[in-house]
């Protein structure tokens, strides 16, 4: 990302611009790797089956519905940051940290891979909170360590599930 001189942002007006820059590619590493998985998951929930249909069925569909929501919350943190998030498919697997995947597996391999992804996703997020507060910016240390805490409760749900 080119800089021009630093200038103060307008929402935080204690965070220079050129100061968020670590900050804004941790945050774009997390919002590719969210908006991997949330394909990821539409795929898991569009091609599902087997005796645990309805509830893996159920579930994916409500996890990718939080995905959007969270994606969403990321890329508007980076333009709080005085930046443009990334938004294209190509630079989303380009920068992220977890793969696509086909949908030939079993409702128990697809929760598997969710539990992956999820822990991927709690490494990105614990970089985006040690960059939020490198700099003092606890707005994004908050909305993170939320979303952590929300991850963590789900990977102990599916991992219950699949034993």
């Amino acid at each position: 990302m080119t800089l021009q001189k630093a200038e103060t942002n307008l929402a935080n007006p204690e965070l220079k611009k050129e100061d968020a820059l670590e900050l804004v590619g941790s945050l774009n590493v997390l919002l590719s790797d969210y908006s991997v998985v949330y394909q990821k998951l539409r795929n898991f929930h569009w091609n599902v089956v087997g005796g645990d249909f309805y509830d893996v069925h159920e579930k994916l569909e409500e996890e990718y519905l939080a995905a959007a929501e969270l994606i969403d919350e990321i890329a508007e943190r980076i333009r709080v940051m005085g930046y443009k998030p990334i938004s294209t498919m190509k630079g989303f697997l380009e920068k992220a940290n977890i793969s696509e995947t086909d949908d030939d597996h079993t409702a128990d391999q697809m929760i598997q891979a969710v539990i992956k992804d999820y822990k991927a996703l709690i490494l990105s997020m614990k970089t985006v909170v040690k960059h939020a507060l490198a700099i003092n910016d606890y707005g994004t240390d908050h909305m993170v360590r939320e979303m952590i805490i929300r991850t963590e409760k789900k990977i102990w749900m599916f991992q219950s599930f699949v034993k």
